[in-house]
């Protein structure tokens, strides 16, 4: 429950800065300012960051551009924003997954995923 040490540990790079905001307590899970250091290390460790910073527009997008999968974590309001899905499927074209129908059906980002990765044509 040590922010200092916390703080100094989602910094590093790695799968490693996940599992210390997995390990740090749900305080912590919830500081911005931890949560944004790590996802801007390892976009995967969104998946460990409070429900509460799901809707954090900075810290989503963080996230999806460090690693596009972190998508499936923001919040709904999120996936339905253009701005967010387009850095997400271009870090990686199969986070059309997680888009919403309306812009699965966009041509733009359709094209820009499948650009990224032919696999995302089973995501439309």
């Amino acid at each position: 429950n040590d922010r200092e040490i916390v703080l100094a540990a989602v910094t590093q790079n790695g799968y490693t800065n996940a599992l210390a905001l997995f390990y740090a307590s749900q305080e912590l899970r919830n500081d911005r300012e931890i949560v944004l250091t790590a996802v801007t290390h390892d976009g995967c460790a969104f998946e460990y960051a409070n429900e509460e910073l799901n809707n954090d527009r900075e810290i989503v997008l963080a996230a999806v551009t460090d690693n596009g999968w972190a998508l499936q974590f923001a919040s709904q309001e999120l996936r339905n924003d253009r701005e967010i899905v387009l850095a997400a499927i271009t870090q990686n074209g199969c986070a059309l997954l997680y888009a919403c129908e309306e812009l699965k059906n966009d041509r733009e980002i359709f094209l820009a995923a499948v650009t990224q990765n032919c696999h995302a044509l089973e995501y439309a």
